[in-house]
């Protein structure tokens, strides 16, 4: 039975192109590609808020961030505690840490808009 449920999702797999990690190993490679893409994202947002920032914006900015990368790090780490040793942890870990970058990516673009309309 359970064969009939997975044949499914294989063929539509093979048929799409569309392939899923089979291994901690991979699943976490994949977690940890999807972050990398957020984290660059959120770079290039930053970047471009501080464009049109005067000295004290980008001074306050800075602060900010360095202020949530020790509050999306502390959060990562108590989204996964409840794992802590097990194979699921480090994986938790990746996935919070994208979830939290990309809200902070939309904060980022939703400054830009704001400041940039007040030019």
């Amino acid at each position: 039975m359970r064969l009939l449920l997975i044949f499914p999702a294989l063929f539509f797999a093979v048929l799409t192109g569309v392939s899923h990690s089979q291994t901690m190993a991979e699943m976490k490679q994949d977690a940890a590609g999807e972050y990398e893409v957020s984290d660059k994202a959120m770079n290039r947002a930053y970047t471009k808020l501080t464009g049109i920032l005067n000295e004290e914006g980008k001074g306050r900015l800075k602060e900010a961030q360095r202020a949530w990368i020790a509050y999306r790090d502390s959060q990562a780490g108590f989204d996964s505690h409840h794992l802590e040793g097990g194979t699921m942890e480090g994986l938790e870990r990746i996935g919070s840490l994208n979830q939290l970058t990309q809200e902070r990516t939309r904060r980022l673009r939703e400054d830009f808009a704001r400041f940039e309309s007040m030019e």
